[in-house]
């Protein structure tokens, strides 16, 4: 598993939060022996830190100059961060406790591969909006990248009139013969490959 810090928060976090991690994580940063080497860094990032810290203060108060300087602050102050975070990911090459001494947020980037994926249940069958068409439709699977339908008739159900792909989990088929009963069969396509198809849904097209 490998773990690095994260960088998302520097944008999104509003005011007091993002000053909180800030703080937590420059104080702790310089605290670590694991990062002595980056003290130019971790210097540049404090002086940034106390700037921004006093606009943010006189924004407070009001005025678009005072929120525009706050804002200008805390961008520079986000740019010295970033080099400093990708120092530490260098420096502790994905070590949970050397990242941890940081005291910025962490995040995990490797994820739990996903499986063999579940096979549909029969398709929920609906008429079209027309004469002579139809629409099939399942529930979203997770895991699934595209999905899969065929048709065919009920009286030959193993002859399939048309077969299909899409990223959507409905499929609506048209020039059908209004009388006619008609199978839709569905399955799911993932990373380990596809399911079975379902159990066939089963209408009669007016």
């Amino acid at each position: 598993m490998e773990t690095q810090t994260v960088t998302g928060w520097m944008t999104k976090d509003n005011e007091e939060a993002f000053s909180g991690k800030v703080d937590t994580g420059l104080k702790s940063t310089a605290g670590s022996a694991n990062f002595t080497k980056l003290g130019s860094e971790i210097a540049g990032c404090n002086s940034s830190y106390a700037t921004y810290t006093v606009a943010k203060a006189e924004a407070a108060q009001g005025g678009k100059e005072q929120i525009a300087a706050r804002n200008a602050a805390r961008a520079e102050l986000v740019s010295q961060l970033r080099v400093l975070l990708n120092n530490i990911n260098a420096i502790a090459n994905g070590d949970d406790v050397i990242l941890a001494s940081s005291g910025f947020p962490l995040r995990s980037t490797s994820r739990t591969p996903i499986g063999p994926l579940p096979t549909p249940e029969a398709p929920v069958m609906t008429q079209g909006p027309t004469s002579g068409t139809l629409r099939a439709a399942i529930g979203r699977i997770s895991g699934a990248s595209l999905y899969g339908a065929r048709l065919a008739l009920a009286s030959a159900p193993d002859k399939y009139l048309e077969t299909r792909q899409s990223t959507a989990t409905r499929f609506d088929f048209d020039g059908l013969t209004p009388g006619e009963v008609y199978n839709v069969e569905m399955n799911a396509i993932g990373s380990a490959g596809a399911t079975d198809f379902s159990d066939a849904g089963t209408i009669r097209v007016i």
